[in-house]
């Protein structure tokens, strides 16, 4: 079976690791996003899956663009893939595209749709306080994660869950399953059925801009959502005496104790923060300049 990859960050990594180890498998190529530069030295990387895929000795192709790009829908043409998997690759396929393959074009996507298409699903299921989601298999179209739905796997959202735990989760069991995925679509043991469009609901891609928290504005729980949906980035801070003040652990107290909404106040050895609603205990905190430090160490330091 024929398979060509299109996908990009390290969430499609396993996706590439499942496909290449399968012998019933020839994953002809891997196309991804061009390198960019990274850091303060903007120094030229890779994505994860050009990393791999050449550590594989996979074929890569790196197009700035594939809409139009006549050279490069002609390669993957002559390819003639049975199914092209697209997971993550970080921009929207033409029909040129998804036309070249036999079976089928299959978008793989971590969230149960129609819920959450878009850039950020794993950190909009954990913004909400979701306890379950799960990954996607959807025949491609020329909407954005809008296409027939082959399979829904639910999964679990533990309450330690946070963005880089339940990344991996997603793709972990998502690449464990993509090849006999492909099998069963191909002998046709598996048919698609369209989404509710009903039930839709999109989700933005997270910035830096997303990572100020307002403890006036913003309940405990929420705080405490955000915080899981945005470790390990952005994080979250708030601004205190005029400066950055980054929330590392904290957590929701169930306390009958009264605060100030954005007032700390040290109560029985624990640092707390009144919200609009509910109090948070902070476990571990770092002030602007400073190192990560304990509740204690933040209470001698500034509180006191």
């Amino acid at each position: 079976m024929k398979v060509v990859f299109f996908g990009t960050p390290q969430f499609a990594v396993p996706f590439v690791r499942h496909l290449n180890a399968d012998r019933e498998i020839k994953l002809e190529a891997v196309v991804t996003q061009p390198d960019k530069p990274v850091g303060r030295k903007r120094e030229m990387t890779p994505p994860p899956v050009k990393e791999f895929a050449q550590k594989m000795g996979i074929p890569v192709f790196q197009p700035e663009k594939v809409k139009n790009n006549k050279e490069f829908i002609q390669t993957i043409k002559d390819l003639k893939p049975e199914f092209i998997v697209v997971v993550a690759y970080g921009a929207i396929l033409p029909k040129e595209i998804l036309e070249i393959p036999k079976c089928d074009c299959i978008n793989v996507h971590a969230s149960l749709l129609p819920r959450y298409r878009g850039a950020s699903p794993i950190q909009s299921a954990l913004l909400k306080g979701d306890k379950e989601t799960g990954v996607s298999f959807m025949s491609m179209d020329e909407k954005l994660d809008a296409g027939d739905i082959y399979l829904l796997k639910k999964v679990t959202i533990a309450d330690d869950d946070n963005q880089e735990s339940l990344f991996e989760k997603l793709s972990d069991i998502g690449a464990t399953l993509l090849p006999s995925v492909l099998r069963d679509i191909k002998d046709q043991i598996l048919t698609s059925i369209p989404q509710y469009e009903s039930l839709v609901t999109y989700c933005k891609k997270i910035s830096k801009d997303d990572a100020q928290i307002y403890p006036e504005k913003e309940t405990a729980i929420n705080i405490e959502n955000k915080l899981r949906a945005f470790t390990p980035w952005p994080g979250i801070y708030m601004i205190f005496k005029g400066k950055r003040l980054k929330l590392i652990d904290v957590k929701e107290l169930e306390t009958e104790e009264k605060l100030k909404a954005g007032e700390f106040s040290p109560i029985k050895n624990k640092l707390l923060l009144g919200t609009k609603s509910g109090i948070l205990e902070i476990k571990k905190i770092q002030p602007e300049g400073k190192k990560p430090m304990s509740a204690k160490e933040f209470i001698n330091g500034f509180l006191s």
